[in-house]
């Protein structure tokens, strides 16, 4: 059904808020997930971010254990490293051991995630086919997210949302807005993800010239 909740999917079906583009700028940066049993990655690889499952296709082993961190896409267990196209492209022994030409490269490359991008705010989605974020948040929504995103570039110290603030909610996401131009991004960690999957940022208006607060600017989205 088109129009059915998102609450009332499979969490397989449902977009998942998952970090800041700014987490991801990096060569090697990747923040990880779980939603369910699949876990996910989504790691910068040469400038091009990409989302896969996070599991080795040989035998099977989580890539990347940590939440975020910078390092190649190589599994910890035989020392296959994987492309931004997901082929295993780094083979330890390969003529010995696996002999694997580009035929048995592409059968074993790692299965993709889907990725998407509202403002800075990065999104993952198990399944590959279903309706875009834009679609499952809205467009009016979508544009508001966006429009905070990036009006708001400016990390500061961990704020607990006090009352008085305003409190919206996206997917797993829950932002508050405080009087004084704080921007408070929690995001729960997925349907059946661990607690250390969850993460909380405070960024401050793009006005403001240090991650002190500020006064609110009145050019931000209303």
């Amino acid at each position: 059904m088109p129009n059915e909740a998102p609450e009332s999917r499979r969490p397989e079906t449902r977009w998942f808020h998952l970090c800041l583009a700014d987490n991801l700028a990096s060569p090697n940066a990747f923040v990880t997930t779980r939603v369910g049993a699949v876990p996910l990655v989504v790691q910068n690889i040469k400038g091009r971010v990409v989302a896969f499952r996070n599991v080795c296709t040989h035998r099977f082993a989580v890539i990347h254990g940590e939440p975020a961190g910078c390092g190649p896409l190589r599994c910890p267990y035989h020392g296959w490293s994987f492309d931004a196209d997901g082929l295993p492209v780094g083979l330890p022994f390969n003529p010995t051991d696996f002999q694997l030409e580009a035929e048995g490269r592409r059968r074993l490359a790692l299965h993709p995630a889907s990725l998407a991008r509202c403002g800075r705010l990065v999104f993952v989605r198990v399944a590959l086919d279903g309706p875009s974020l834009e679609e499952e948040l809205g467009a009016d929504l979508f544009a508001r997210l966006a429009a905070l995103s990036d009006a708001f570039p400016h990390r500061g110290v961990a704020l607990e949302p006090a009352d008085g603030w305003e409190r919206i909610e996206a997917a797993n996401l829950r932002i508050h807005r405080a009087p004084d131009g704080a921007l408070v991004l929690h995001s729960a960690a997925p349907d059946g993800a661990d607690s250390r999957f969850s993460r909380t940022v405070t960024l401050y208006p793009a006005t403001a010239l240090t991650t002190a607060p500020t006064t609110a600017d009145a050019e931000l989205p209303a």
